[in-house]
């Protein structure tokens, strides 16, 4: 197989909100921080780039636990000529870059990767498919949320406007009852920049994961796999479950078939449209106001690379039986289930990057679940 360079622009729903976007350093440390996650894919002679040196001794413990030996770079200058260049995502800079620097670049058209991200089509599809949540609305203008809210059953409703791009719940605002002063001004910067957001009730959620497909140019969209998701308390995603064999859908096993087939029927859309590449959709089951299950099956369509679909490379990691969660960030922040039976740990990201402490560390807690 030919070597891979794999470049991750982690904030590349910044770059599709704004290609003028100037990157801060808390994005430029993210970049740095998440850039070891490719080790979970790659394959022994592969590169990485990785931003800010990482000490050679972190990527040789990792080669000790099985993992492949990779090149990690900071300049893309000392990586081969023909190497595939895989990045998170094909922002109009990155294919811009992987022109000049790697000849023609084989990548989606910027179009489909646009339409593949935004929260539009999500909307529209679900909109079409009689798939969406009760209530959630493309909003255009104050006086439309407004009207929104007030549809809400009952006062004091909690609900969530999110902007057209973002990630990992950034880029959205959650209230209850009325708007307040600072939900107007940043719904108003959004609508101002872009002409939309999007109107959502907030519902009680039971389980969420990730279909992951791959789109080839042409030919049937693969399913890759499925992966429950760990959330923080703030309801950021903060991980993943993954195990040597799939399980743990039992309990909801036709809702989360009828959430593969909607996905690639999406993934058939995009497709058509031009997109080809990963593609990860975020869906959930949650319980309406009877009690009774209920779900989402695109609750939000990525694209691009996600954690989700990296995360399935840690199952080499893993023995027969052992099943194992993904988590980033600190592990107080996400509770386990009471009958894991943690054996042991692989740390997965730096303690620090150039002498700064990393926010965003990653470790695999491998274990069993005790019946």
């Amino acid at each position: 197989m030919k070597p891979r360079l794999f470049f991750g622009n982690f904030e590349f729903e910044h770059r599709l909100a704004d290609p003028t976007h100037q990157l801060s350093a808390k994005l430029k440390q993210l970049n740095a921080e998440l850039a070891p996650a490719w080790l979970a894919i790659a394959e022994d002679g592969d590169w990485i780039w990785t931003p800010s040196p990482i000490d050679p001794e972190f990527f040789h413990k990792l080669r000790s636990a099985g993992l492949p030996q990779v090149n990690p770079v900071t300049s893309l200058s000392e990586v081969p000529y023909d190497v595939e260049f895989v990045p998170w995502g094909w922002s109009a800079e990155v294919r811009e870059f992987a022109e000049r620097f790697r000849g023609n670049a084989i990548s989606p058209t910027e179009s489909a990767v646009k339409i593949g991200n935004s929260r539009a089509t999500s909307e529209e599809l679900e909109r079409n498919w009689g798939v969406g949540l009760p209530h959630a609305r493309r909003i255009e203008s104050l006086v439309e949320l407004k009207n929104a809210i007030s549809s809400l059953p009952g006062s004091g409703c909690r609900w969530v406007v999110k902007a057209e791009f973002g990630m990992s719940a950034r880029e959205r605002i959650l209230g209850h009852g009325s708007l307040k002063v600072a939900d107007e001004n940043w719904i108003k910067r959004r609508l101002d920049a872009h002409g939309v957001v999007f109107f959502e009730p907030w519902v009680e959620r039971m389980e969420e994961l990730g279909v992951q497909i791959e789109v080839p140019a042409t030919g049937e969209p693969q399913l890759v796999g499925l992966t429950p998701m760990l959330v923080d308390n703030r309801g950021q995603y903060a991980g993943s479950w993954f195990a040597y064999h799939d399980s743990r859908f039992d309990g909801h096993r036709a809702l989360w078939q009828q959430a593969t087939e909607a996905g690639l029927r999406a993934a058939r859309y995009l497709q058509s449209i031009g997109y080809f590449g990963p593609l990860g959709i975020d869906a959930m089951i949650y319980r309406d106001a009877q009690g009774s299950p209920r779900l989402r099956p695109l609750q939000d369509i990525n694209a691009r690379w996600t954690m989700g679909r990296v995360s399935l490379g840690w199952r080499r990691l893993l023995e027969p039986g052992d099943e194992a969660y993904w988590q980033h960030g600190p592990r107080d922040e996400v509770t386990l289930p009471a009958n894991f039976d943690l054996s042991r740990t692989v740390t997965t990201g730096p303690e620090q990057i150039a002498g700064i402490p990393c926010l965003h560390r990653s470790q695999v807690l491998i274990g069993r679940t005790n019946v």
